[in-house]
């Protein structure tokens, strides 16, 4: 295949050199309404799972909001809905967002989804269970849009140089939604508006962000109206001659689907679903069922692993930048340790959690540090599709994301089907019965990490360059431009 041009930064601080070199710009907007874009899809896929747990609540005294008796199989299929839809637009999004632009498939992926949330309490009003399961799978259905868009409009504006800073950046909105929602769900569930304001209110802001979405965002630096031309030049220069949009081939889906680093990808993909997952949507109910916390301090203590995970990522995204700027590892390397680090670690506190009797104090530290190591993968495998195929990265994206979503289907049902009705438990029971899900979640863990450092690849793929571009002697792919290895999430 054609040589990946390497390009460095100018000693002499020119504008080719990094961010400082520049400055602020519209590229930094971009990233902050990506910020906020994760940041809301994590609210809105998270609330539900501390909300559930007050609007199910039989045993509340309060009288001014209705609670309704759902049993652990129907809140399992509840919880689980999200991504029943979520798969189905994965694959699409990718492609649709690379030929048509990012922008207003992302819109549509939020506001939708602001709407959706508001209207919630009343899906349980007039339909119960399964009419707010329903909702839940068209949530799933145009988030399935915020991450392959996400995804190409980073690759669209954000030089290569900046590209680390910038990812970790929009990617730190997963943590810091899932901190809002929790703190924010509990809160407003326990305030006199009830647990009905936990989807109210976190709709309205989704609108607000749509609004600033659709003034200051843009496909690409090429049809943004505020950006200046200076910095529309620095970009430009940064990628080169291969900046989006100029030539586009056809994802080579053959190749990408029978490559081995490409599988095992999916698998390391997979494997964080299940784990990040099991904790995300089934934490709640861990905390009231065995902790035995009220829906304040539920709310607050779930939360509490998602503070440490958004102080650990900032520290993470910023060593990881530093390891590979200066060379200390190879870029496999460096990959597959932090990697492992994420995977390992929380697998290994994960099965300290589910084999040794601690108390709930040292339940809540194991769990904060379970989360905390998750921040490994945002210089591991998450960069990993940039590695192996520049070009193609957000197709493959759309790829891993869909098959693991598969997974974080099977998460909540199967702790649902482990875990049963807590009700007709005694707590020893379901203690012992929230041990095999931590140890099942560990191995899960151990497994999928391993088979990607055996198997997996940061080598760009032979499939990434087109035949006719080899011939031609040019990069350009299909919307995700080109650049060297190194400088991908640096």
């Amino acid at each position: 295949m054609a040589a990946v041009e390497r390009k460095q930064p100018k000693e002499d601080g020119g504008q080719d050199g990094g961010e400082d070199a520049y400055g602020w710009g519209m590229r930094q907007v971009q990233v902050g309404l990506l910020f906020g874009a994760l940041s809301m899809a994590y609210v809105f896929r998270i609330n539900l799972s501390i909300c559930l747990v007050e609007m199910t609540d039989m045993n509340s005294t309060r009288t001014d909001v209705v609670f309704y008796d759902w049993n652990a199989s129907e809140r399992g299929l509840i919880l689980s809905s999200f991504f029943w839809g979520y798969i189905v637009t994965q694959v699409p999004a990718g492609i649709l967002a690379v030929r048509y632009g990012p922008k207003w498939f992302l819109f549509v992926g939020v506001v939708a989804c602001s709407v959706l949330s508001a209207l919630t309490p009343l899906a349980a009003q007039w339909g119960g269970w399964q009419l707010v399961l329903a909702w839940r799978v068209m949530q799933g259905l145009v988030q399935g849009f915020i991450y392959p868009s996400s995804h190409a409009m980073l690759s669209r504006w954000v030089p290569p140089l900046e590209r680390g800073r910038a990812t970790a950046i929009v990617y730190n909105g997963i943590s810091v939604g899932t901190v809002a929602s929790m703190a924010g769900a509990g809160a407003l569930s326990a305030s006199p508006l009830g647990w009905p304001s936990g989807f109210w209110v976190p709709g309205v802001i989704g609108l607000v962000w749509g609004a600033a979405w659709v003034l200051l965002a843009a496909d690409a630096p090429s049809t943004c109206k505020r950006i200046s031309p200076a910095e529309r030049a620095y970009i430009e220069r940064a990628f080169g001659d291969t900046s989006s949009g100029q030539k586009k081939h056809p994802v080579p889906w053959k190749a990408i689907m029978t490559s081995l680093p490409m599988w095992a990808l999916i698998i390391v993909h997979s494997g964080q679903n299940f784990g990040h997952w099991t904790l995300l949507t089934e934490m709640p109910a861990y905390m009231k069922q065995v902790l035995g916390f009220d829906i304040e301090a539920n709310a607050v203590y779930s939360s509490l692993p998602y503070i440490c995970l958004t102080i650990s990522s900032l520290f993470v995204s910023w060593f990881g930048k530093v390891v590979n700027e200066n060379g200390w590892l190879s870029l496999n390397v460096s990959r597959k340790t932090f990697q492992s680090v994420a995977h390992w670690g929380s697998g290994a506190t994960m099965l300290v959690l589910g084999l040794v009797n601690v108390s709930s104090t040292m339940a809540i530290v194991l769990l904060c540090v379970a989360v905390a190591f998750e921040a490994g993968t945002l210089t591991g495998y998450l960069c990993n599709h940039m590695d192996m195929s520049p070009n193609f990265g957000g197709a493959m994206m759309g790829v891993t994301n869909c098959l693991a979503a598969v997974v974080a289907i099977i998460a909540p049902l199967l702790v649902a089907a482990i875990t049963g009705d807590s009700e007709k438990l005694t707590l020893e029971e379901t203690t012992m019965r929230w041990n095999i899900v931590f140890i099942l979640a560990a191995g899960v863990y151990f497994v999928g990490n391993l088979l990607w450092v055996l198997f997996g690849s940061t080598d760009v793929q032979p499939w990434n360059t087109p035949k006719q571009d080899e011939e031609e002697g040019l990069h350009s792919g299909s919307g995700d431009t080109t650049a060297t290895v190194e400088e991908h999430c640096k």
